[in-house]
Order: C-alpha cells, then sequence, then structure tokens
C-alpha cells in the first residue's frame, strides 16, 4: 500500500464536483467535508509549531556558542581588512624612518658571541628552542617605540598639512566666470581639522603638493624631534646595561659568549642588571634635573625636520611617478597632473576622462577621497601592481635620503657628546685636586657651549665624519675585531648588506603592499 503525501494547504474538491469534458463544474454541498479537512490541517500545522520548538530549545547550548565564534571571526577578519586598508591608503608609514634601530638588540647579541649580525646567525638563533622568543623580545620594544613615534610624525604631518591648505598659496586658482561652483569649492577645499582628517590624513588635492608635502614634514620632524629626545637619552642610559641583557640572553639561549665589562655609561658603577639600570635611573641625581633629558634636542630637531622634509618631498615625487607608471600599463589617472598630491589619488575614470565637470562645467581642480574609487575595479591589476612596486622602490629611497641627510647632524651630535662627557671628567678631576686632562687647549672646560669640537673634527677629517653612517657597537673584550672585520669588507659589499637590511626591515611590509595591489585593493 502506498501513502501519499498531501500538501497541508491542500483543498479537496467538494464530493458534488463533476467533471465535464472541457471544465470543472464545483457544486454546492461540500460543507462537513471540508469543515474536517480544517481540523486536519490546523492539528498538522500545530505538531510542526510544536516539533520546531522541541529543536529549538535542544539546540540552545549550541547555538549561541557557533554564532558568539562566528561573529567574533567575522569582526576580526573585518578589523584586519580595515586595518590593511587604512595602512596601505598611506603608504608612507610604511617606509618612513625608524627613530630606533630595530636589529640593534640582535645586532648586540650577535657581536657578544664574535660574530655578525648575517642571515646565518639568525638561522643559527631560530634553529634552537627559545630562538623565537629571543628574537621577539629583541625586536618588539623598537617596534613598540617607533611605532608611538611613527603616529605622532603622521598626525602632525596630517595637523600641518591641513592648516597650510588654508593659505591661498596652496588653494586652486578658479575661473572668474565659475561662480556656480564656486562656493562648492570653498567647502570641499576647507577641510576641518578632527580626529579622523588628523588620523586619515588630508583628502583634498592643494596646488604645489610637494611643496607643502615638506613643509608639514619639516614641522612634524620638529615635533618629533623635541618629543623624542627624551626617550632617546634615557635609551641611551639603559645601554650601559647592555651587558647584563646579552647574559640574560645568552644564558636564555645557551650561546658560549663571554661576558666582558664594557665602557662606563652615565653612573660610574655599573649595574648588574637590568631591574638595577631602571632603578639607578630614578634614584639618580640625573632623574631629578630635568634639564639633563632634553641634552642635544636642537641637534635632534634639526635632523629631524630636515630628514622627513625631503622624506615627504620625495615620497609626494614617487607617488606622480606611481600613477605614471599606473597610466603606461592602462590605468585611470586624473587629467591635472600638476595637482596629484601624496596622500591621495583618483582612480574613477568618469571623474579623469574629461577636464570638465559633470554637465560640461569646467573643473575645479578639487577632488576628494570620495570620488576616489569607484573605478578600481576597470584598472587593469598589472597598472595596480606596477604603480605598487614604484611606490615600494621610491619608499625605500625616500627613506634612505632620509637617512642620509640626517647623518650631519647625527654626527654633530656624538661630536658635542663625546665633547662634553670629556669635559665633565676634566672638571671633576680639577675639583678632586687631579691635574685635569686639557680638552680643546682649555683647563677649565666650558662644558661645550662652543662649536670648536666641530670646527676642529672638520679640519681634520673633513666631511667624512659628517656623511658616513653610525659604526657598528664593537664588544671591548671580544677576542675578534669585529669592528675590523667590517670595515675589512669591500665597501660594494657594505653597501649592499646596508641596502639589504633595508630592504629586510620594509620587505614583508612590502610584499603586503604587492599583495593588496595585487587583490584589488586600492593603493
Amino acid at each position: 500500500m502506498t501513502s501519499i503525501s498531501i500538501p497541508i494547504d491542500h483543498e479537496p474538491p467538494s464530493p458534488s464536483t463533476t467533471r465535464s469534458g472541457d471544465g470543472v463544474q464545483a457544486g454546492a454541498g461540500g460543507g462537513p467535508y471540508n469543515s474536517k479537512w480544517s481540523k486536519v490541517r490546523q492539528a498538522v500545522k500545530t505538531t510542526a509549531v510544536i516539533k520546531k520548538s522541541n529543536q529549538d530549545v535542544t539546540k540552545a547550548d549550541t547555538l549561541p556558542v557557533s554564532s558568539t565564534g562566528t561573529s567574533a571571526s567575522a569582526a576580526f577578519a573585518r578589523s584586519l581588512v580595515l586595518f590593511t586598508g587604512f595602512l596601505f591608503r598611506r603608504p608612507s608609514k610604511l617606509f618612513k624612518p625608524n627613530r630606533v634601530d630595530t636589529w640593534a638588540g640582535l645586532r648586540q647579541l650577535a657581536i657578544s658571541s664574535d660574530q655578525t649580525l648575517s642571515p646565518t646567525f639568525i638561522r643559527t638563533l631560530l634553529s634552537r628552542k627559545t630562538g623565537m622568543i629571543a628574537m621577539a623580545l629583541t625586536i618588539i620594544p623598537p617596534l613598540l617605540v617607533n611605532t608611538t613615534m611613527g603616529f605622532l610624525l603622521f598626525t602632525s604631518h596630517s595637523f600641518f598639512s591641513l592648516s597650510l591648505a588654508r593659505l591661498p598659496f596652496f588653494q586652486h586658482h578658479r575661473l572668474p566666470d565659475d561662480k556656480d561652483s564656486s562656493k562648492e569649492a570653498n567647502d570641499a577645499e576647507e577641510e576641518e581639522i578632527s580626529l579622523d582628517t588628523l588620523l586619515r590624513g588630508p583628502t583634498v588635492i592643494p596646488n604645489h603638493p610637494t611643496i607643502l608635502s615638506a613643509i608639514a614634514g619639516a614641522g612634524a620632524g620638529l615635533v618629533q624631534g623635541a618629543a623624542f629626545t627624551p626617550v632617546e637619552n634615557v635609551v641611551r642610559f639603559l645601554q650601559q646595561s647592555t651587558t647584563s641583557l646579552t647574559a640574560l640572553a645568552a644564558r636564555f639561549l645557551h650561546l658560549p659568549i663571554q661576558i666582558h665589562t664594557i665602557p662606563q655609561g652615565f653612573d660610574p658603577a655599573q649595574p648588574a642588571t637590568p631591574i638595577q639600570a631602571i632603578k639607578n635611573l630614578f634614584a639618580s641625581g640625573t632623574w631629578k634635573k630635568s634639564a639633563t633629558w632634553w641634552n642635544g634636542w636642537r641637534w635632534a630637531v634639526a635632523r629631524d625636520a630636515l630628514s622627513y622634509s625631503c622624506f615627504f618631498a620625495a615620497f609626494d615625487v614617487t607617488r606622480r611617478v606611481g600613477l605614471r607608471v599606473k597610466a603606461l600599463f592602462g590605468g585611470s589617472i586624473q587629467a591635472d597632473w600638476d595637482n596629484i598630491f601624496v596622500l591621495d589619488f583618483p582612480d574613477d575614470e568618469s571623474a579623469c576622462s574629461s577636464p570638465g565637470g559633470a554637465g560640461g562645467k569646467p573643473s575645479s581642480g578639487i577632488v576628494q577621497s570620495s570620488d576616489f574609487g569607484t573605478g578600481q575595479a576597470s584598472v587593469p591589476t598589472i597598472a595596480r601592481v606596477a604603480q605598487a612596486a614604484t611606490i615600494v622602490t621610491g619608499g625605500v629611497l625616500a627613506s634612505l635620503l632620509a637617512e642620509a641627510a640626517g647623518r650631519p647632524f647625527r654626527a654633530c651630535q656624538r661630536i658635542m657628546y663625546i665633547h662634553s662627557r670629556a669635559q665633565e671628567q676634566a672638571l671633576a678631576r680639577l675639583k678632586q685636586g687631579t691635574k685635569p686632562i686639557l680638552v680643546g687647549g682649555a683647563e677649565v672646560p666650558n662644558l661645550g657651549k662652543d662649536w670648536n669640537p666641530i670646527l676642529r673634527t672638520f679640519r681634520e677629517k673633513g666631511w667624512r665624519p659628517f656623511l658616513q653612517p653610525d659604526k657598528p657597537p664593537v664588544n671591548m673584550g671580544s677576542t675578534q675585531p669585529i669592528e675590523g672585520m667590517v670595515k675589512r669588507e669591500p665597501r660594494l659589499m657594505r653597501g649592499l648588506k646596508r641596502v639589504g637590511w633595508r630592504l629586510a626591515a620594509v620587505g614583508p611590509w612590502g610584499f603586503g603592499f604587492l599583495v593588496w595591489a595585487w587583490v584589488g585593493g586600492e593603493v
């Protein structure tokens, strides 16, 4: 016996229904049958509702957990995509010069084991069980300092850019007969300074963008230099505990190294542990004399102002070259080449295909970020990747230019610091009744108020000390002359290694930037 499933909403025909050859005729006598079928249908519906309610109650313990886990994963994925897009929309963040050397901890650890920082040493370190933890402990603190300083730098750059864009020199010149769009253009060009615009950066393309970016970069460098000077002095103070830090890392990694003494830092007594160094930091008279933390602030401010002015100006030029490369491979660009700004640029073909705007009106030259991105899908992938590769290359070159521009100021700061330390030692010997060591031909030092040490160094050694990079650190008790090993390398090899380490520092970000452009992200 076969059973046929009957739909719930099925209405059976009335008993008085008669079927003729061409149609169906319904009678009027099916009331009792229909009422019985309604009761059955209502019972089936009630049973289905109860069964569904029981299933919901049974799954009540599992559904919230699954939903919560899925929601958390989706929220994390969305946050990661938004953060990546925010970071890559301002790629200058990826290539800015770092104020603290990221590889300093690994370099000191390699030197303490009579080696140089090389891929071989890193492979040996990672082959150990605790090597990854040691690398994280030496790399994360500089990254935190550089991230904080970078946030201050780019926020200051946005503030100066938004403020300078209000000046008439950086505003676009409009046609006299363009009265309809004059008010809208003024409203678009006057961006308010808020937290959103400071984090996102300017969206309006100003006139003379490279000059504006250079001036804003100099102002941001002034702010960062003044803020970083106390941090730099604290880092220099804590370098006296390098021996103890290296000893702890060596015992943690079981490295076969010998612990040697290093020159004294700020205090005569060398601390045995990093904790003792921090205690000395807060307990010594250096902490109470607040002016000590600002030693060398003039050199730091001047160095950062020139360095970041060159960096942002060079990166602005890089963005223009990237747009031309994008156009070469079939991408859309803005019609007005002279007003391409460093922070944002359009990708919408409809906004860039003709110099006139909607309705045939002449364009005022103002482009906002709200007009960007709608034509991103029409840009070929090869055009986006070529543009991203140009930006990565230009970002590395801009970073090297900024570092080279700051070398003379760093050298002057180092010369004056060494001179002031020697003068303080001579003054201490004089107070103790011991014949002081003459510093600069003066028996009673002037505590570094003159420029004689810099001039004397220039007369004796020329420009070379002011243009060469910082020397690598030296282990004073090492059995192998590390610095001599570095000096014996050919100059070309040293330059290639320096560029290689710079690429290693920005390589992951640069590769991620290329992947972001390849998958269709807006660059």
